[in-house]
């Protein structure tokens, strides 16, 4: 087995693919510093699935794709493809030759494959583990792994033994047994609460059923004592009622006497009133004018509150119509929801029925069988009991007879009183288990309203939640997009920085002239620099001005010749000067005039143009030193939109040059430059105030981002808060309470129909027993002479009888059980069918429910509409009412005044009516008096009558029966508050013994089914304990037993390799440190190395020199490698300590290893090049990119792509 090629795309420094072939033997791979040598190592270490980016050096994993240089992009993506050809068989594959690949791109996600199909870390580490092969494994070694293996850091180097061992695989048992042993125990805690619930609910059960039985007693009692207290009661209320009637009738003769006396006052204010009257129909006239008004106004002000109303019931009608509408669709999806659920589950169901028959068929032949073999015994035991039979035949039927006949006579004469008791127990069953419905249907409709609003609740928090995961991914998508621009704007700086320093683009002689300060010493000032203009004319002033853009400016003619001086003697080019003092004479002849006044009309006229965009000079944005020298050099100078605007408008403006937006520049010399669109970046004019401008953007976005970053955490936080688990559960909880309710609903309707049932089969058994019993005791009386006379013979035969029914019973015992199991299966199957057509009507609703929900979809839709329109239809009535309303309010106010006058007139006559009332007042007081009397003899009469009603109904109700009337001599003498006490007090005992369960027995035993099926459960996870346990102490065991074994090994072979590669007298061990205790565990313990050259006695290896410490962990890395050898080994530069000597020895021992092990060696040393088979030379011809050339020793130089 060894490593046949790597391909490398796109890694770190690799910009192009490259393909490196590995050979048995040793491969050297060289090349000066910084030219991406180790890159190739890091490229295998990342391969086989390393995961620190600080490994790899970089800061994060992204780093490790290409990112460009001058002359390239940026790439999208890094793989890297590692070949092992697995001829040996040491990979767990099939395979012979395993390529395993890794990729990861720009945005952080990543793959592996294994030859060429998708797979996951996780099975790339199992396929190395325990092979020497792997990111954190013996087979890549670096220099700085030497001090980590010989440093105090012992966990690094356990590392390797343990992967020599072969442990790995142990120690990922044993992390899966412990935490299959944590499930087991979290299990175990949680059957124990299931468990102590159950107990507690067998042992509530146990009380119930003793509840209910004390219930039945306290009822009997209670019922005989209350029949006897309402007896007596009702014989009190008859005596009472008759005293009441004859008081009565005295106080109604004294009643009619003073009715009389009224009667003449009557007569006399009869007159009076007339007056009266006539006033008050003048007053009603005015006040029902009044009313009527009052009236209109109040029905108008009762339209428009009605109006109002309407409007506002209309609008509320519309909001819960939307909201109607979302709950009708949240209905449809669950309609959908239970449709798509319930189909599955009757497959489900159909497939269990089919088994289950197959199941009934094969048992159903067996219970053939069984019955055949019955029949056959029947018939043996018939045959043998035909003799008995005819013998005692007449003896056994007779004095059976008997025996019956007086049996039956007292059973039916006991189930006659039973019988009796028994209806007046369900009488009272019945009655308590109404009450117990009603409360029940209380609760369930309670029960019901919050499981609605839970569910609105859920619904609520739940599309709260989605709209808030929608808002964060769009905040994350935009953060994205911020720092791309953030990251561009800083590679922007960090680039024309580097433009700016490194003065790119300018001349030799200006640049040397720039850098140094021998020539003048005055701040030096490139022309470029001197100005800005507008991104819109950057290019096109920059045309304009390429020729002048390099020119450094000088105060004084002395500074320019020192500056020509400087370059002459330092032989570095030429360089242009402008001088900022330079003052050009104009010339204010007449000619001269003339020619500048046509030229500023051309300039008018251009300005005209199409196409002209403005003067260059204008768009200069510079300080009032440089302003002369831009005004000068553009004058004349014209922006146009395009190079064909520029050709029209020269043929037309001679003496006029023109710059276009795209960076073309027509001049009036004829000149004509122009060409690709430069970038914006390269731009040499206005180039320190390009990198201001940007510089300034960055803070805008950085605040934009930190601002966004703070969003995105508070959305985070508020989703973290919206617990829909909690909700569910609430509504979990409420949908088990519906379902215990409708439960012990349909318990107690079930309990009372029986009940009822029971009371009808019991009254017609009643009548049926006393029939039977009396013509039972006529046979009785004359089978008794004949059966005396037979009893003798039958004891003779008893005995043979009796064998012959044993035998028998065993064979009807075997049957029984057959039929039993059959039983049991159909059972079964009529559950599962119930269970199916439960679930076939469930998905039948659901479709009935999606037609209605869509139908009443439409029709809100339509009421919404409609509503609308009769919203609009009522402000136009409102408006109109509200006038109508104040002409009636001042009509009002006039009636008022009229109603006043008359009055006054009316109260005048009402005086003289009062004295006369004062008269019949006192009569009228002394007859209400009689009157109260006489009423209040009727309310005790009512009342006696009343209490009478209700007792006979309380007796009704409570034991349906009728109360009759009964003489009682010890009325007077009976003690009715004892008997109400003790009546009360059975009735707070019953009350006290709280709500009956009458099913407590079979729930209880249904319970304790259930606690003794936990029970063992729990049983089962403990021992599952004990075996994990029991598992993980053999792993231990065994894991322990190989490392020792391969730690001995490896101790040996790194004493004796020392002493080879030191001297023989050298001492070199390796052994376990000791923990805190005292004691060893050799699986977690560290690991000490000593090593001491000869003449050397140093206190730890770390006083050891650079070279030694090379030449010991060489020594126990090859010690490693003679017990368990890696395929290939990978050396990157751990020969740099040695010197020639030490390299001689390493050399020697990486030839005698090559024999088994393939090694790859960075280096720079030329003793360890001369060692190897194949040379691979790493150059970078271009700056920042790799690549590969090999030489085989021998052969020609061939590059290798």
């Amino acid at each position: 087995m060894y490593l046949s090629k790597l391909e490398i795309f796109g890694f770190k420094s690799f910009a192009q693919k490259t393909n490196i072939i590995f050979n048995d033997g040793i491969t050297s791979i060289v090349g000066p510093n910084g030219c991406g040598k180790t890159n190739i190592v890091d490229a295998i270490r990342w391969c086989l699935g390393e995961q620190r980016s600080s490994a790899l050096r970089s800061d994060k994993m992204e780093n490790v794709i290409f990112n460009g240089t001058a002359t390239k992009k940026p790439m999208g993506m890094s793989e890297v493809s590692l070949t092992i050809q697995n001829t040996k068989g040491i990979l767990p594959t099939d395979y012979s030759e395993v390529t395993i690949t890794r990729r990861i791109f720009r945005s952080g996600e990543s793959e592996y494959l294994l030859n060429k199909n998708i797979c996951r870390l996780k099975d790339i580490t199992n396929l190395f583990m325990d092979t020497g092969i792997g990111a954190n494994a013996y087979s890549v070694i670096e220099l700085k792994m030497v001090e980590t293996i010989l440093s105090n850091k012992a966990e690094e180097r356990r590392v390797m033994f343990e992967e020599a061992a072969g442990v790995n695989k142990y120690k990922l048992r044993r992390r899966l047994a412990l935490r299959k042993l944590e499930e087991v125990k979290t299990d175990l805690t949680r059957v124990n609460d299931i468990v102590t619930e159950v107990e507690k609910q067998v042992n509530s059960l146990e009380r119930q059923a003793k509840k209910a039985n004390r219930y039945n007693r306290l009822s009997l009692t209670l019922r005989e004592k209350e029949l006897d207290l309402a007896e007596r009661e009702l014989a009190l209320f008859n005596r009472e009622k008759a005293d009441n009637k004859n008081k009565k009738e005295v106080n109604f003769k004294i009643k009619i006497n003073l009715e009389s006396q009224l009667s003449g006052l009557e007569d006399k204010i009869k007159d009076v009133k007339q007056h009266l009257a006539d006033a008050e129909a003048k007053l009603k006239i005015k006040r029902d004018e009044v009313t009527s008004q009052r009236d209109e106004i109040y029905n108008q002000q009762k339209k428009i509150s009605v109006e109002m109303e309407k409007k506002r019931s209309l609008e509320e009608n519309i909001a819960r119509y939307i909201q109607e509408l979302e709950e009708l669709k949240t209905q449809l999806a669950e309609s959908e929801r239970i449709i798509n659920e319930g189909s599955l589950s009757i497959q489900e169901f159909e497939k269990n029925i089919t088994s289950k028959t197959s199941s009934k068929l094969n048992l159903e032949q067996e219970v053939v069988h069984s019955k055949s073999r019955l029949e056959e015994k029947r018939n043996e035991v018939k045959t043998e009991n035909q003799l008995l039979v005819e013998q005692v035949k007449e003896i056994t039927n007779k004095e059976n007879e008997l025996a019956n006949l007086q049996k039956q006579i007292e059973v039916r004469n006991t189930a006659i009183a039973k019988a009796n008791e028994k209806i007046q127990s369900y009488t009272n069953n019945i009655a308590k288990t109404v009450g117990f419905i009603s409360e029940l249907n209380d609760e369930k409709s309670k029960t019901e309203a919050a499981l609605l609003e839970a569910e609105a609740e859920y619904s609520r928090k739940q599309k709260e939640k989605e709209e808030l995961e929608k808002e964060l991914n769009h905040l994350k998508e935009k953060e994205v997009e911020i720092k791309t621009v953030i990251n561009g704007l800083n590679d922007k700086i960090s680039f024309i920085q580097t433009l700016i320093d490194n003065l790119e683009g300018v001349s030799k002689g200006a640049k040397a002239l720039l850098e140094s300060s021998e020539w003048t010493k005055k701040d030096k000032t490139l022309l470029a620099y001197a100005g800005n203009t507008s991104e819109e004319f950057r290019f096109a002033i920059e045309a304009a001005l390429k020729s002048n853009l390099n020119n450094v400016l000088v105060d004084s003619i002395e500074e320019l010749k020192k500056g020509i001086k400087y370059l002459k003697e330092k032989n570095i080019g030429k360089a242009g000067f402008y001088l900022t003092d330079f003052d050009q004479k104009e010339n204010n002849g007449f000619l001269s005039g003339l020619q500048n006044f046509f030229i500023r009309r051309k300039c008018k006229s251009l300005a005209k143009e199409k196409g002209f965009l403005g003067w260059a000079k204008d768009s200069i944005k510079t300080e009032p030193k440089w302003r002369t020298f831009f005004d000068k050099i553009l004058n004349n100078t014209a922006i146009v939109n395009s190079l064909d605007s520029a050709f029209r408008l020269r043929d037309k403006y001679t003496g006029f040059n023109f710059t276009t937006l795209n960076g073309d520049y027509v001049q009036n010399s004829g000149v004509i430059e122009g060409g690709s669109l430069p970038k914006a970046d390269d731009s040499l004019f206005g180039r320190k105030q390009y990198l201001d401008k940007i510089k300034s953007e960055l803070p805008v976005h950085e605040k934009e981002l930190e601002k966004l970053l703070q969003k995105i955490n508070n959305t985070e936080e508020t989703i973290s808060s919206i617990d829909l688990k909690d909700l569910s559960d609430q509504g979990r909880m409420l949908v088990n309470d519906l379902a215990n309710i409708e439960k012990q609903i349909a318990q107690f309707e079930f309990e009372k129909k029986r009940a009822n049932d029971e009371i009808e089969k019991t009254r017609q058994e009643i009548k049926d027993l006393a029939g039977e019993s009396n013509e039972m005791d006529n046979d009785r009386i004359k089978l008794e002479d004949l059966a005396n006379s037979l009893r003798m013979r039958m004891k003779q035969e008893e005995k043979k009888r009796e064998n012959l029914e044993a035998e028998f019973t065993s064979f009807e015992e075997e049957f029984n059980n057959k039929v039993s199991e059959l039983s049991s299966i159909n059972l079964e199957l009529e559950r599962l069918s119930g269970e199916k057509r439960n679930t076939e009507n469930s998905v039948q609703r659901a479709e009935e429910s999606i037609d209605n929900i869509k139908r009443t979809i439409v029709r809100r839709e339509t009421d919404i509409e409609n509503s609308s329109e009769e919203i609009s239809s009522l402000n136009d009535t409102l408006r109109k009412g509200g006038l109508t309303l104040n002409d009636l309010e001042e009509k009002k106010e006039f009636l008022l005044a009229e109603e006043e006058k008359i009055d006054l007139e009316y109260a005048e006559i009402k005086s003289e009516i009062n004295n006369i009332e004062a008269q019949q007042s006192s009569l009228r007081k002394e007859r209400e008096r009689v009157q109260d009397e006489i009423h209040i003899s009727e309310l005790k009469l009512n009342e006696l009558s009343l209490k009478m009603e209700n007792l006979k109904e309380h007796i009704k109700e409570s034991y349906s029966l009728s109360l009759e009337q009964k003489i009682f001599d010890d009325l007077d003498t009976f003690n009715f508050m004892l008997r109400t006490e003790e009546v009360n007090t059975l009735k707070q005992q019953i009350k006290n013994l709280g709500p009956i369960n009458l099913l407590a027995y079979s729930e209880y035993e249904e319970e304790k089914q259930r606690f003794d099926f936990l029970s063992k459960q729990r049983d089962d996870l403990l021992e599952s304990e004990k075996d994990i346990v029991k598992t993980i102490e053999e792993i231990n065991i065994t894991a322990q037993t190989l490392f020792m074994d391969t730690f001995e090994k490896i101790r040996e072979n790194f004493i004796n390799i020392f002493r080879g590669l030191f001297n023989p007298g050298d001492e070199a061990d390796l052994k376990f440190e000791e923990s805190a205790g005292g004691g060893v565990d050799p699986l977690e313990a560290k690991i000490e190395i000593i090593a001491k050259p000869k003449g050397k006695r140093p206190t730890s290896i770390e006083l050891l020199s650079g070279g030694e410490k090379t030449l010991t962990a060489i020594a126990l890395l090859f010690a490693i490698y003679l017990v368990k050898p890696s395929p290939f080994c990978i050396l990157d530069e751990i020969d740099a300590p040695l010197d020639d000597a030490n390299i001689d020895r390493f050399t020697k021992i990486i030839k005698d290893f090559s024999k088994d092990t393939q090694f790859i060696v960075v280096t720079h040393n030329k003793r360890t090049m001369e060692a190897a088979d194949i040379l691979y030379g790493v150059t970078m011809q271009e700056e920042g990119v790799s690549k590969l050339v090999a030489v085989r020793f021998n052969e020609d130089l061939s590059v290798v792509s």
